[in-house]
């Protein structure tokens, strides 16, 4: 028998509780899990909270989880490139349900990992690092000598945001509260910015020689986007990828046309967009960031809670007050 943690209702992190079910079987093209570790993700909770879009929110009851790494212990028919035994990490769909003892993963959005890497460094990777470098290289245009601003810097993609960037030669000013500034300069970040203290777009235009970034990658919207649009250069992008704090405010004529003669873009980044859309172009990626992991150019920050304790992480990531990425261990 297999195990998980599942939510059967919406609720506090509380609803969250152990069950066993039959073990799940590879159809053509997947491959079977034994996860060892699997991350937590805001997406986890807003699942329980019940606050999914309509159309998209899962049937319960639901095993959360949309990110591994374990052992492979079966290969759908036309499986190739995969051994029993090979130790890999995976991004999965709503419905993964990396919370427990096996997921059954289509073979594009797994890859194979190092012997020296531990399976929860390896579980806190693809999610993250794939956003980060998906806004930074394929939307983003990142390059060397260039400016990004980072919003959320402390959190896992903000990490690996830092990380990424810094490999690639940017200049990273990296916005966080006050108390979470020496962790962004831990990351790599050139400049930080109090958001609590300061005004984000004033500080930006100091450091930048009146210039402004070519690059803004936000998870939080609301008021910010504006602010945004305020500290870009010209040519810039502002690539928004979450909405902390509710969809931007505004409208295109009072936010986006007195910007008209710096030719500034805004995009919208939902990694499963890539993740559907170009499974072969995403498994190509995947590879990259666990080469830049094997490199030690990514450092993933990890807290690691056993996977009984799902609870205890969904309550520590609505708190605000973590850093890096919270992953729970499966025994």
């Amino acid at each position: 028998m297999s195990y998980a943690i599942q939510m059967p209702a919406i609720g506090g992190p509380d609803v969250l509780s152990q069950v066993e079910f039959n073990q799940p079987q590879p159809g053509p093209g997947e491959i079977l899990i034994r996860n060892r570790a699997a991350a937590v993700n805001f997406i986890d909770t807003i699942i329980r909270q019940g606050e999914m879009p309509d159309g998209i929110m899962p049937a319960l009851p639901h095993i959360p989880g949309v990110e591994g790494a374990g052992v492979v212990e079966g290969l759908g028919e036309g499986v190739t490139g995969f051994a029993l035994g090979d130790r890999v990490a995976w991004m999965g769909s709503i419905g993964a349900a990396g919370y427990g003892s096996h997921s059954v993963i289509a073979a594009p959005y797994v890859t194979r990992i190092a012997d020296d890497v531990p399976f929860a460094t390896a579980a806190a990777l693809p999610v993250n690092a794939m956003t980060a470098w998906q806004m930074l290289v394929n939307l983003g245009g990142a390059a060397a000598e260039k400016t990004v601003l980072v919003h959320a810097a402390a959190g896992g993609v903000g990490t690996m945001i830092q990380h990424i960037a810094k490999h690639l030669g940017m200049t990273v000013i990296a916005s966080a509260s006050t108390d979470k500034l020496d962790y962004a300069r831990a990351q790599g970040a050139d400049f930080v910015v109090d958001y609590r203290r300061e005004n984000v777009t004033t500080r930006v235009k100091e450091l930048t020689g009146g210039r402004g970034v070519d690059l803004t990658l936000n998870p939080i919207s609301g008021d910010t986007l504006k602010s945004d649009l305020d500290a870009l250069a010209p040519l810039g992008t502002a690539v928004v990828f979450g909405f902390l704090a509710g969809p931007p405010n505004g409208s295109f004529a009072q936010d986006m046309v007195p910007h008209f003669q710096k030719s500034v873009a805004v995009r919208l980044s939902d990694i499963y967009t890539y993740f559907t859309a170009q499974p072969q172009a995403f498994n190509a990626d995947m590879a990259r960031i666990f080469d830049l992991l094997s490199q030690g150019i990514l450092r993933p920050q990890i807290t690691e809670i056993p996977l009984e304790n799902a609870a205890e992480a969904h309550r520590r990531l609505e708190t605000g007050k973590t850093t890096g990425k919270l992953v729970l261990t499966v025994d």
